[in-house]
């Protein structure tokens, strides 16, 4: 069994939505696989539906008035169970244990369940208080969202000099990785922080960053993850490649970006932030469609984070439409919509397969377009 921490004592970083996302891609695969909600918020609980006011939580597990296995709500998604928290549990931060124990209060529960799950993901509360020391006393990795803001590269400097802490207080390695999450490659202010933690963190960047997408948001209001609420989404992809990383890390293999292999906005901004440019020209690029006179014609790509139309204008020209759009040069994918039916581009014989089986359109930027002040 292998106990992930998904930790930051900053709030608003996408830690429990990567919680309880990633849990779901690790059963998906065919995993047993514990979500341990240690927040007293008990959002991760609340995102997956487990979530009762007073039903007995990790409170009682850590106080020894309950055992684990007692508490855990089951099957919330195939694969995948919850061990809920509720409010209560915030006072075992003010409990009288003994000094010797006090970083060891996992120890006994997690022990208990060890032959019942292959992994166990742990929300820690947005604090670095009793609760997020002993998850990480317990992690065999760390996993740190981290949103494309000062106080976000702030908060995983400090995430570290914990960990190194723990490292050394237990004589073992602990793995860290850093996963930028909210991530917007549209703006000037998220590239300069994406290059930021590419220039401080190095090879502990994952390489599965996050974009946004209200899409993420809609799941967790829905009480079920990405991959069962829009499994064809950018967003379900890269929970699901994360947990393809986290994997190879935990059997003890590197992984490393490689940005230069991928087609993909967020492939392009990390290639940027390891090369420490920062071309901010875009183009002007307009795609025709002819043949479409009448019809809701959209178009979604990696330019727009696969949001339909977002950031794209729209005109009619001798009766087709037109879609004009302002790209940096390069590789982009995108597919259309049309009467809110997805399709690749008919028209465009430049396309790659997509993870869905289907097709997207590939589309060139070149660098001599006119170029439009970003």
């Amino acid at each position: 069994m292998k106990v992930i921490a998904v930790a930051n004592r900053k709030g608003g970083c996408g830690k429990t939505t990567t919680a309880i996302n990633l849990s779901a891609c690790l059963a998906k695969k065919s995993f047993r696989v514990l979500l341990l909600d240690l927040d007293p918020q008990g959002h991760a609980s609340l995102g997956l539906n487990a979530y009762q006011q007073d039903a007995r939580d990790m409170y009682h597990v850590i106080t020894r008035q309950a055992k684990l296995e007692e508490i855990i709500i089951t099957d919330v998604f195939p694969g995948l169970d919850v061990a809920p928290a509720t409010l209560t549990l915030a006072a075992v931060e003010h409990l009288p244990f003994e000094h010797g124990g006090r970083e060891a209060l996992l120890e006994q529960p997690l022990a208990s369940v060890r032959s019942r799950y292959d992994y166990v993901v742990v929300d820690c509360p947005p604090s670095l208080g009793l609760l997020s020391m002993n998850a990480l006393s317990a992690a065999d990795l760390v996993l740190i969202p981290i949103e494309m803001s000062r106080f976000g590269v702030a908060g995983v400097e400090r995430m570290y000099e914990t960990v190194a802490l723990i490292r050394e207080r237990e004589e073992r390695e602990i793995p860290i990785r850093v996963l930028p999450t909210l991530v917007d490659t549209r703006t000037r202010l998220c590239r300069h922080f994406l290059r930021e933690v590419w220039q401080r963190f190095a090879d502990d960047v994952s390489p599965g960053a996050v974009l946004y997408t209200v899409r993420l948001r809609e799941s967790v209001n829905s009480g079920v993850p990405i991959v069962a609420y829009d499994p064809a989404s950018p967003a379900a992809t890269q929970y699901d490649a994360l947990a393809d990383e986290l994997m190879a890390v935990l059997r003890g293999e590197r992984t490393f970006a490689d940005p230069t292999t991928q087609m993909t906005a967020i492939g392009r901004a990390l290639e940027q932030a390891r090369n420490r440019a920062v071309p901010d020209v875009r183009r002007n690029v307009i795609l025709r469609f002819p043949g479409f006179a009448g019809k809701d014609v959209r178009v979604a790509g990696d330019f727009n984070n696969w949001e339909p139309d977002q950031d794209i204008t729209t005109r009619s020209s001798d009766g087709a439409v037109e879609k004009v759009l302002k790209l940096q040069p390069g590789v982009y994918q995108y597919r259309l919509v049309v009467d809110g039916q997805w399709q690749d581009d008919a028209s465009n014989p430049d396309r790659m397969q997509n993870l869905m089986g289907g097709y997207n359109s590939l589309l060139r930027v070149a660098a001599q377009e006119e170029p439009v002040s970003a």
